[in-house]
């Protein structure tokens, strides 16, 4: 019995190994699954309860807590993530030094990630190269684009920099306490390639451990639209031969570490069977089942932030066109998990025309995968821009097509992994430079003159399935996670002796990538000491005054208690000399009384 730790970044993520972990499981592992993030946008948290019922040997919970930088990084996913960097803790306390390392790995790793797509693999990658800006805070985006004019060796140096930053930040005491508890013998880690990833951190962490890490690819275009393999695990585990070459020469992963199993995902798609006839399930979608009808599958958000209005066009095409079979084909549209409320802005009342499953329907209702199962087994070609769901109908051995369209050449041809789809040797996708041209296509299609089904089983044979299309992937990806359980356990990794000597000034520059992760412009962070400065002396004069006002507010009653003093003093005083002149007067007038006696007498004698 073996322990495996599978740590992913939400639930989402479960969808592409739940059958792999339920297999895992039934050969005697005890599998944990950990999320990052609790995400239940398209209710993820009904998978991973699922996930958790499956059986006793497969459990479920969260990772470990970490700074709330770094989490609001995980949800949120954009760089106002990076700006809150701690400011709550002192730089000085503990939470602020481990906000401080976090906020610099989460720099380093975004800057990594920005980095890479300035490579010429990525010269047409205009629109993943702009959402890798986005994450990086503006203060170093320029700093990038001069490394990157400077050429390879320019880049190399600066990434070469960046990776020693990224080894002497010290691993995060959570994620090491989380692993020790857990004593896995296996960890597993996906998609590990985000934008920004701090599941590095458990690849850093379980090196110092001991503990054999592996990357498992989750989907076709994790190698080449998303970020770096930062820090390399022990192994990786992708499809086929081009994610094999992929991981090689974009993530410099070493070749021997690569293990090859075939895409578990889609295994359940080589026996899916439709639940209805076609004329109950055209009836159900309000479509004609006396004539071919053609799906459209949506793509996601950042492949086509605005689909309708092509979609639109597309249908517009099609009724157009001057064969009459396609003019006459009926059209589904099914709109991405993801990506669907833009459909509701698709006109109703479109005759020959449905939408299936409404906008809005629960992608984990019971019926939404045997719907989605129909649509691909009943209709007569397929339609998209860039999606899995391609893939999915290839293995349904439907013909596949799609057009080149200015509005999403950003996903096509600004993407690395279109190129499986369309390439001329190996692809599978009927693939058009006009609506006209892909009319055509469609036509040949939909009137048998195009067979399409060679092309399909040589994909599958290829990118879905490369030990034959009868050998499952799942069997696969559980043997290969077997062979890595059972091989000699590891040693602890200790860092270099050069980390522990560079740390205390790293901890500087930690501190510095602090406040940079603001995100304010340069000038700001110029000003800052001279306003700081002036700060502290308008505080200093502010207390000085202060302290002459308390001085005043004490020696008030002193003040006033010597005043009452003086004038009790003063009036005792002028009283005292109104009783001596009073006396004095009368002395003088008895005297006075006295001498006329004394001199009247005198006169009478």
């Amino acid at each position: 019995m073996s322990r495996v730790l599978f740590v992913m970044l939400h639930p989402g993520f479960v969808r592409y190994y739940d059958e792999a972990l339920q297999a895992m499981a039934a050969e005697g592992h005890d599998v944990h699954v950990a999320f990052e993030v609790s995400r239940t946008k398209l209710g993820e948290d009904v998978t991973a309860r699922r996930l958790a019922a499956s059986g006793p040997r497969v459990t479920c919970g969260p990772t470990p807590e970490r700074t709330g930088s770094v989490r609001d990084f995980l949800v949120r996913g954009d760089r106002d993530a990076t700006r809150s960097g701690g400011r709550g803790a002192s730089p000085w306390s503990r939470e602020g030094r481990a906000d401080a390392w976090e906020s610099l790995g989460t720099t380093v790793r975004l800057l990594l990630d920005y980095l890479r797509f300035f490579d010429p693999a990525f010269a047409h990658a205009h629109a993943l190269r702009a959402r890798a800006e986005k994450r990086v805070p503006r203060v170093y985006r320029r700093a990038v684009r001069l490394v990157a004019r400077g050429g390879a060796a320019a880049r190399s140096a600066c990434a070469a920099v960046l990776g020693a930053i990224e080894a002497i930040i010290p691993p995060n005491l959570a994620i090491d306490a989380f692993i020790r508890d857990r004593r896995p013998d296996l960890l597993l880690v996906t998609p590990l390639v985000e934008l920004g990833s701090q599941q590095v951190d458990y690849v850093k962490c379980a090196r110092r451990l001991g503990v054999r890490s592996t990357l498992c690819v989750a989907s076709w275009d994790n190698l080449t639209s998303k970020g770096l393999i930062r820090v390399i695990p022990d192994h990786v585990i992708v499809w086929n031969e081009a994610q094999k070459r992929e991981a090689v020469s974009l993530h410099r992963v070493p070749e021997d570490r690569v293990l090859i199993t075939g895409a578990q995902p889609f295994d359940r798609w080589f026996d899916a069977q439709p639940s209805r006839s076609r004329e109950e399930w055209c009836g159900t979608i309000g479509l004609d089942p006396g004539r071919p009808f053609v799906l459209y599958v949506g793509s996601s958000v950042f492949i086509a932030p605005d689909e309708v209005p092509f979609a639109e066009r597309w249908r517009s095409a099609l009724r157009e066109a001057p064969d009459r079979t396609v003019r006459a084909a009926g059209v589904l549209f099914r709109p991405h998990p993801a990506n669907a409320r833009q459909w509701r802005a698709l006109d109703p009342d479109l005759p020959d025309t449905a939408v299936w499953p409404p906008v809005g329907t629960d992608p984990n209702a019971p019926d939404f995968r045997r719907d989605y199962v129909d649509s691909l087994y009943h209709c007569a070609a397929v339609v998209g821009v860039n999606t899995s769901a391609q893939l999915e109908a290839a293995i349904m051995r439907r013909p596949v097509l799609t057009v080149r369209a200015g509005e999403f050449a950003h996903a096509q041809s600004g993407t690395l992994h279109f190129g499986h789809l369309v390439d001329p040797a190996s692809g599978f996708v009927q693939v058009a430079e006009t609506l006209d041209e892909h009319v055509e296509q469609l036509g040949n299609i939909l009137g048998g003159r195009l067979d399409v089904r060679d092309a399909n089983d040589r994909f599958i044979g290829s990118f879905i399935r490369p030990f034959g299309a009868d050998v499952a992937a799942v069997p696969k990806f559980v043997a290969a996670v077997d062979q890595l359980v059972h091989l000699p356990a590891l040693r602890p990794r200790p860092d270099p002796w050069w980390v522990g000597v560079s740390k205390p000034a790293a901890a500087v520059l930690a501190q510095a990538a602090r406040l940079l992760a603001e995100d304010r412009p340069l000038w700001v962070y110029l000003l800052r000491p001279l306003v700081t400065g002036a700060v502290w002396v308008c505080a200093a004069a502010d207390g000085l005054a202060s302290v002459g006002r308390s001085a005043r507010r004490s020696l008030k009653p002193l003040r006033r208690g010597a005043w009452r003093l003086w004038y009790d003093a003063r009036q005792s005083l002028r009283k005292r000399k109104r009783r001596a002149h009073k006396a004095l007067g009368r002395a003088a007038r008895a005297a006075g009384s006295a001498a006329r006696r004394v001199v009247n007498k005198g006169w009478s004698a």
